[in-house]
């Protein structure tokens, strides 16, 4: 999935991905007068992911090494933004085979592109903060980000920034869980629980998880009683498409689709927000992609 993101819209839940919106990415392929020609990166393009890139792979791989082995969960991470980078098969196979190195043996060569440093070293902030910032991992990526050139006030910065997207981050996904939830309210055990625990592994950094999961594994019902107001227009969007997406990906009725539509503007009501175009999105996603899936049986 982060491959396949990587072109469009990288996936603002993984670490490192402002890297890759930086262009560090052969996903892309090749780019300006080159491309009216061919859709293979340039040499150029290629030395200049595999440089950046790996940096980028091997700084988070250190900072969440830092506070002791690596979980499941955060070598998936890695693997995925290694998929992100669109490298050749060898050298993402030998990207992930590597193992971690401390700070201190990371090398950077030459100087760095003052934009992608910056990217690497909030990306770090975002993998450390993600589940609590371990002094640890705090000492790693100021050491990285002394290598790459960027200078403390900076470094605070991307650290503010991070903590601020991640706190954005929570609280955007625990609407989105409860707007799942209470759409599909009538489908739990099943879809609605399934679903919904998806959505807040997916949304919810590690640190706030736990009580979304426990809320789901509960199974108590969703109370609209104005829990999530304060969100802005754009977590609102977000929560809202999430939840209309869920409640449309099995196929229903015209009569299922009136029903959950009519719970879907509830939620988004008490959410504050009453623009019910914000399903279309999501319609307009779903349909392409069975036209492009129907298209190949033909």
């Amino acid at each position: 999935m982060a491959r396949a993101l990587a072109p469009i819209s990288p996936p603002a839940t993984l670490p490192m991905m402002q890297v890759v919106r930086e262009k560090v990415t052969l996903e892309v392929g090749a780019r300006g007068l080159r491309s009216l020609f061919s859709s293979k990166p340039s040499e150029k393009e290629v030395t200049r992911v595999r440089r950046y890139g790996a940096l980028a792979v091997r700084a988070l791989r250190a900072v969440l090494a830092a506070d002791g082995p690596l979980d499941a969960e955060e070598r998936a991470t890695v693997a995925a933004v290694v998929a992100a980078l669109g490298l050749p098969e060898a050298d993402a196979n030998a990207l992930n085979a590597e193992t971690p190195v401390g700070a201190e043996t990371l090398d950077v060569y030459g100087d760095m592109d003052s934009s992608i440093a910056w990217a690497i070293v909030q990306g770090a902030w975002l993998a450390a903060a993600a589940d609590g910032i371990d002094p640890r991992e705090e000492q790693v990526i100021k050491l990285l980000a002394h290598k790459i050139g960027t200078t403390p006030t900076d470094v605070e910065e991307a650290r503010r920034q991070a903590q601020a997207q991640l706190d954005t981050r929570s609280k955007t996904g625990a609407a989105a869980v409860d707007g799942v939830r209470f759409v599909l309210s009538d489908r739990r055990p099943g879809l609605g629980v399934r679903v919904a625990a998806l959505v807040g592994t997916l949304m919810i950094p590690r640190r706030w998880r736990d009580e979304a999961l426990a809320s789901i594994g509960l199974d108590a019902p969703v109370t609209l009683a104005k829990r999530h107001d304060g969100l802005d227009a754009r977590a609102r969007s977000a929560a809202l498409r999430v939840a209309w997406t869920a409640a449309v990906m099995d196929d229903p009725s015209v009569a299922r689709r009136a029903l959950l539509a009519a719970r879907w503007e509830k939620f988004a009501h008490d959410l504050g927000e009453d623009d019910s175009t914000l399903r279309d999105l999501p319609e307009r996603w779903i349909a392409d992609a069975l036209a492009s899936a129907a298209r190949t049986l033909e």
